[in-house]
């Protein structure tokens, strides 16, 4: 079943770094069925726990109601060229398996260095679409086999969902396992 899913937000910075909280919870749920999406990844900068935290009280309160896949934002250096760092979301799946998504491509390095692991690339990013070049990241995806992905981004709450990527959950999960297609 093809789902729409907002695969890059900033939940916890949307809500300035607060604990998160039933009212949290429930003002996020209420925005995504707003804009008519199926679910997020909550990718916030070095911090995972924020999103599982979120996802705990989602379940318990609001089973259901939308897919929330709990993740992170980190940067990467590559061992082989330490001066092309780059972003890299992380969705930790039910599964165990981790699905990993290259941000916003050409911030900060212009180059695009595709290193083991990565499933997927965004190609239009709400916030950051001012530098990626399109056409290169589809050949990129292309000879990698990468998953092209549309996400928000969004670092505050009005902005979730104005990208969204439409896919069907069984994809990340072979992806991300290795399973081949």
């Amino acid at each position: 079943m093809q789902l729409k899913l907002d695969l890059h937000t900033h939940i916890w910075e949307a809500f300035n770094f607060q604990p998160v909280s039933l009212q949290i919870v429930e003002q996020v749920i209420a925005e995504v069925k707003s804009k008519g999406i199926d679910g997020i990844a909550i990718t916030d900068h070095h911090n995972k726990d924020w999103a599982f935290q979120f996802c705990k009280i989602a379940e318990e309160h609001f089973p259901g109601q939308i897919i929330v896949i709990p993740g992170w934002e980190i940067e990467v250096r590559p061992p082989d060229s330490p001066f092309d760092e780059y972003q890299v979301t992380e969705l930790f799946l039910d599964s165990g398996d981790i699905f990993r998504i290259y941000c916003h491509p050409g911030y900060y390095s212009p180059n695009i260095i595709i290193e083991e692991n990565i499933h997927a690339i965004e190609i239009d990013n709400y916030i950051h679409n001012w530098h990626i070049r399109k056409q290169q990241v589809q050949k990129v995806a292309d000879e990698y086999n990468l998953m092209t992905v549309q996400v928000s981004d969004a670092h505050n709450i009005e902005n979730v969902g104005l990208r969204y990527t439409e896919l069907n959950l069984d994809e990340l999960y072979r992806r991300a396992s290795g399973t081949p297609f």
